[in-house]
């Protein structure tokens, strides 16, 4: 009787597959609200994505199958252990007993970050969801916000106004802002526009900016609406770092362009593909080697390295006497002990805080995760960049798709691995670690849904999808 009732169940739920076009029309209203950022209410972007993954779950439970579940098992599960160790980490913990948070949005980090994620294997098997609407959504919800946020520096500044106020300072209810003019701009918050740091304001447009990847891809002949559609896009990226000129713009605009040529020649010339992966595999490994050199650098247990470095001139101006070092240093101070292997944040929960953000995701999580919680998570980013191996090598999708996907993923966490200010806003009190946000929720969906689509059909060589398109 058990069995019938099952596979009564089972068949009512295969019928409603008909109805995924809804479901992946909703799921794109979704995407275009996280790409946007609306609100910056995490309790919201959990509640949507788990909402999402429910509905994908009933509507496609007939297509669900073992082997797709495997091929993102290996991000999934690195993915759990660190949103659980950031939820019950002393960080968030701390800034909820501050009232910087509540306990939904604590309850609500892996709610919201597994779901989102699950949703892209989800949406993958679903044959009503084009991953090229899904692209053109993300972009023009991005599109529109930069564009407000432009119009809004403008009208209050006014052109190139990081040049012409360069040293002036701000004073908002008679209090004087830290940081100069020329370091700050007004962006969308919620219901309000409020003054941000440069690196939040960039952020943005830079993300935008992948979108060029297309222009090279797509024929204007043969498709020329869309052409036009992205390179309008393109170029509302292009004003908002023009207009508002600075060093991460540059940097931003520099990121895209690179991994723009690298996809560019690697597809006309795919006999460099083996020079690229060699170049890739030494400069990840020489990333690890100096990770490795701060960290030691920074425990007192193994202080002859401490020693080694700072006996040095050069190698103490690069790992202990610099600017950008001194943000990172802190975060990894013996880091291996009992007290901070978890991560940490205040002394008794009461205290004043013992160090701030660095800026960079990285460093930053371990504070907000320990050291589990950011060998999970690098774990998790690298079986995801791998997955676009495999995604390459398919006839799944158009090459133009592919490429601003990875180059989606790509500049947000490079940029995000330099520039990602936990504490934004200039006159308010925000903490918004990266893991709280649209963009990283979106990055999380592209990489299952990429990891699934590259095992779902049998994979041909780049050499014959270059040909084909």
């Amino acid at each position: 009787m058990f069995y019938n009732c099952v596979m009564i169940k089972t068949g009512k739920l295969s019928k409603l597959h008909k109805y995924g076009a809804a479901i992946s029309f909703l799921a794109m209203e979704i995407f275009a609200l996280l790409a946007f950022s609306f609100g910056g209410n995490f309790v919201v972007y959990g509640s949507i994505s788990l909402a999402l993954l429910v509905l994908l779950i009933i509507f496609n439970f007939y297509e669900i199958k073992v082997e797709g579940l495997s091929s993102i098992a290996l991000f999934m599960l690195p993915l759990f252990l660190f949103a659980l160790l950031a939820c019950l980490g002393t960080y968030l913990r701390a800034h909820a007993y501050r009232g910087d948070y509540n306990t939904a949005q604590l309850v609500f980090v892996p709610l919201g970050l597994l779901p989102i994620a699950f949703s892209g294997y989800m949406l993958s098997i679903d044959k009503t969801f084009k991953i090229s609407t899904f692209l053109l959504v993300i972009y023009s919800a991005l599109g529109v916000l930069c564009l407000i946020n432009l119009v809004v520096n403008l009208v209050n500044f006014g052109f190139f106004y990081t040049i012409t106020y360069k040293g002036y300072h701000m004073y908002y209810g008679g209090v004087m802002s830290e940081i100069t003019v020329d370091q700050m701009a007004y962006t969308l918050e919620g219901l309000k526009f409020i003054e941000v740091k440069m690196a939040h304001y960039v952020l943005y447009p830079a993300l935008l900016l992948t979108s060029a990847s297309a222009l090279l891809f797509i024929s204007p002949k043969e498709n020329k609406k869309l052409f036009i559609a992205y390179a309008v896009l393109a170029g509302i990226a292009v004003l908002s770092l023009l207009l508002i000129p600075s060093l991460l713009g540059l940097f931003a605009a520099l990121v895209n362009g690179v991994i723009l040529l690298l996809i560019f020649f690697v597809k006309k010339y795919p006999q460099i593909r083996k020079v690229m992966k060699i170049i890739l595999i030494v400069g990840l490994i020489l990333a690890a080697f100096l990770l490795l050199i701060i960290i030691l650098n920074n425990q007192s247990s193994i202080g002859f390295v401490h020693n080694l470095t700072s006996g040095n001139s050069f190698l103490n101006r690069l790992f202990n006497s610099n600017r950008l070092i001194n943000r990172y240093n802190p975060l990894v101070e013996d880091i291996f002990t009992e007290d901070k292997f978890f991560g940490y944040a205040v002394n008794n929960m009461v205290d004043a805080y013992e160090v701030h953000a660095s800026g960079s995701f990285l460093f930053d999580f371990f504070m907000m995760s320990g050291v589990v919680g950011v060998l999970a998570f690098i774990f998790s980013l690298f079986i995801g960049f791998r997955g676009f191996k495999s995604y390459f090598k398919t006839e799944n999708d158009t090459f133009y798709v592919k490429v601003g996907l990875i180059a989606f993923v790509s500049v947000f966490f490079i940029y995000s691995a330099l520039f990602n200010d936990v504490e934004y806003a200039i006159f308010y009190d925000l903490y918004q670690p990266i893991f709280m946000t649209g963009p990283f929720m979106i990055a999380l969906f592209i990489f299952t849904y990429v990891l699934s689509k590259g095992k779902e059909n049998k994979e041909v060589p780049v050499e014959e999808v270059v040909v084909n398109e």
